[in-house]
């Protein structure tokens, strides 16, 4: 069996009023018949490390909020999250309220709303949803969405690498993201290009660019955060574990998935 490569694996359950997400490290070699071979270094840690989480608080802070806030004027992203959340609440905050926009429950804007299973009156309030965006921010739901994604990427990622008591700029990279099921193929492309934009800023960002990542290492799946939880331990847990990738796809519901402990029970 060859020497193993480190790999960093993260998860992000992308929710409508909050997201949450996991990271893991694990070993991954092959065996003499070419077959994938993954070990874990403990168990997948829960990301609570978000800027603006309440300290000690061993609930609230798992969930990040999804809110944004933008100003008017420059159209730039002045926070999300839980700093965001804080600016809602803050009775007299420091940029007053005229000033800014704020962006609630993006994820629901990025389906067409034409192509949603919705009532004509929820698609109708979408649309409106969208056209006002563009008209405030210059952006469409994807663009916004970014702005989004990139911080929490980052975020996991800077947390992620404190964490960890080695350097990861020799290892590898993956990252799975789970949204709705029934969404449409392209909404799946559109997230993972964006998740993978993301990475590689975050990358840049903490001095990780020497990090092994491409598009072919994003997945999306059409998952509940339970189902995310589940993967993310399967795919990192301690036993051999067999993945058989073959063509990349940037679709983990479209992956050949055998994972198989010790004993050689089928977990999936």
């Amino acid at each position: 069996m060859q020497q193993g490569q480190r790999c960093l694996v993260l998860a992000v359950d992308l929710g409508t009023s909050a997201t949450t997400a996991q990271w893991a490290l694990a070993v991954d070699s092959f065996n003499q018949q070419g077959v994938l071979q993954r070990k874990c270094f403990g168990r997948p840690v829960e990301m609570r490390a978000w800027r603006g989480a309440r300290k000690g608080d061993a609930i609230g802070n798992i969930c990040l909020p999804t809110d944004l806030v933008y100003d008017r004027a420059s159209r730039e992203l002045l926070c999300m999250g839980f700093q965001a959340q804080q600016y809602l609440d803050d009775p007299s905050p420091e940029i007053a309220r005229e000033n800014v926009f704020v962006v609630e429950h993006i994820k629901l804007l990025l389906n067409d709303p034409d192509d949603a299973k919705v009532s004509p009156d929820t698609a109708t309030r979408y649309r409106n949803m969208r056209d006002e965006l563009a008209r405030t921010l210059q952006k469409d739901p994807y663009e916004v969405f970014e702005d989004f994604l990139d911080a929490v990427i980052e975020e996991i990622i800077g947390a992620a690498k404190i964490s960890i008591p080695f350097p990861l700029e020799t290892s590898k990279l993956e990252l799975a993201l789970a949204f709705p099921s029934g969404w449409p193929e392209l909404v799946h492309r559109k997230v993972a290009a964006i998740g993978a934009r993301g990475v590689q800023k975050a990358l840049e960002i903490h001095s990780l660019q020497r990090m092994t990542f491409g598009i072919q290492n994003v997945y999306t799946l059409s998952e509940t955060l339970c189902g995310v939880k589940e993967w993310l331990t399967a795919t990192i847990e301690e036993a051999s574990i067999s993945l058989d990738l073959g063509p990349q796809t940037s679709n983990l519901d479209e992956l050949n998935v055998s994972i198989r402990r010790s004993s050689g029970q089928n977990i999936f």
